[in-house]
């Protein structure tokens, strides 16, 4: 692939030395610090390593034109290497370190420019580690996503297939401990070489004779304060318990002496958690849950409507406008689940369901609401008493052209008649048992905003079905 093997190669590598603002002789003891920066030239996509030589197991920061990112001790080595995937423009990168004998913070500035000209898809994905050191969420998102068919690979081996908005995340579980390689990858008409983007990721052994910790928060009313109940077996047998909030120990306990901690806090985000050393796990186990206290910040006042979509067990949710929406990425989710994003207030986000209750919410980040913000609906999709084949297509751009691919893709797909259709009107029809039928329609689009639909009738389904998505051709 062409990005992967530009990443292994590194061409784009810069190695920049950095000082402290402080004289150098009132900390002897500090390092020499660099920060390694891996760009592929035209990608939006950057890779920093932290080298801080001599330092070992202190807290450090990254953030990103002011603003916190992504925090870590440097024992681990995943918190050392920093992606992130920037917006067009000046950035200033920087990465603190707090010592009792070294407080250090450096700073290196960056000019991003993305290749519009290059047909290959910016890919990106976060990686996040759940509660066992061997579990992870992977999650796809960089701007072409909806228009972009992909693979998920482990070590070359491909895992998982992308469902477009109904799945644009990897659950995966590392079965033993070692060194993953894990990469989206893409081929495309206009990329037929293929792009890809890969983390590696570092899985250790896990001590099962490490205790399984667990923890209960509970919020004190309306304040911002919790109460945090040590939860699992054999929690009283354990010699030392630890309180961490964002790497610092605030608190310990000593044979069960004191297993209910309780915290104030200030507005902020906060990582808390429950750490232990025993004679049988001497690298210690730790659990950790995300604290999140609102404050007085300048939050957009998050809202949407949603509109079902005539008798189909989908909806349409349409964000309400606020100040800078159209700057930001509208990210959703349905029962905790990440299902894709939208832009703007006129660019509803649809989904669409099977019977039961969903929770669906709408996040978002602005340069004034680091933390970011959600808002919640509850969506209740009640039994139809029919049987309606559960609808599904893919879009991909021909191009730079004004053409337009959409692939039908659904269960029990070959046993259906179906019609697509372009803001209510007939263009092609899927007639079962036709040679004509290919289950794909191509079509060029003038500059407007269109509602391509795929339409199902069957004699379980005499109502039937549709399935929409929304293109805005500028």
């Amino acid at each position: 692939m062409k990005k992967l093997s530009i990443w292994c190669v590194m061409i784009f590598t810069l190695l920049v030395g950095f000082t402290s603002c402080e004289e150098n002789e009132e900390f002897e003891t500090c390092p020499d610090i660099t920060i390694n920066i891996e760009n592929v030239p035209g990608s939006a996509v950057y890779r920093f390593v932290a080298q801080l030589d001599g330092v070992e197991d202190v807290r450090f920061t990254w953030s990103i034109d002011g603003e916190e990112v992504d925090t870590g001790n440097l024992n681990d080595i995943a918190s050392q290497i920093f992606d992130y995937q920037f917006e067009e423009g000046t950035h200033t990168i920087c990465v603190k370190v707090a010592s009792d004998t070294c407080p250090i913070e450096v700073c290196k500035e960056i000019e991003v420019d993305r290749d519009e000209t290059d047909p290959c898809p910016d890919l990106f994905f976060e990686a996040r580690q759940l509660e066992r050191p061997n579990k992870y969420k992977f999650i796809a998102d960089f701007p072409e996503i909806e228009e972009t068919r992909y693979e998920w690979f482990i070590n070359g081996e491909v895992v998982e297939n992308d469902n477009q908005n109904d799945d644009n995340y990897l659950f995966w579980e590392f079965e033993t401990p070692g060194r993953y390689e894990v990469c989206i990858k893409t081929e495309t008409p206009d990329c037929p070489n293929g792009t890809s983007y890969c983390k590696v990721i570092e899985v250790e052994e896990v001590n099962e004779t490490c205790p399984d910790l667990f923890f209960i928060a509970e919020q004190d009313g309306d304040n911002p304060a919790y109460y945090f109940q040590v939860e699992f077996e054999g929690a009283n047998d354990v010699e030392w318990l630890g309180w961490y909030i964002n790497g610092e120990l605030v608190e310990d306990s000593n044979n069960g002496d004191n297993n209910r901690f309780y915290y104030q806090f200030a507005p902020g985000r906060y990582e808390v958690c429950l750490k232990t050393e025993t004679p049988e796990c001497p690298e210690g186990t730790s659990y950790c849950k995300i604290i999140e206290i609102e404050g007085d910040t300048t939050c957009p006042d998050l809202f949407f409507e949603a509109e079902q979509d005539g008798d189909n067990p989908a909806y349409y949710f349409y964000p309400n406008a606020f100040e800078g929406i159209d700057n930001v990425t509208l990210e959703w989710s349905v029962n905790g689940d990440y299902v894709g994003t939208s832009s703007g207030h006129n660019d509803p986000f649809y989904y669409q369901f099977n019977p039961g209750s969903y929770e669906v919410c709408l996040s978002v980040e602005t340069p004034d609401c680091p933390q970011g913000v959600t808002f919640c609906k509850v969506i209740e999709i009640e039994e139809s008493g029919t049987d309606c084949p559960n609808l599904f297509f893919n879009i991909e751009q021909e191009g730079n052209t004004p053409g337009y691919n959409f692939w039908a893709e659904f269960e029990g797909m070959n046993d259906v008649s179906y019609e697509w259709t372009i803001n209510g009107d007939v263009v092609n029809s899927e007639t079962l048992g036709s040679n004509d039928r290919d289950d794909y329609l191509y079509y060029q689009f003038g500059a407007g905003t269109y509602e391509i639909c795929i339409i199902a009738e069957t004699p379980n389904c005499p109502n039937g079905t549709t399935f929409c998505k929304t293109l805005v051709i500028e």
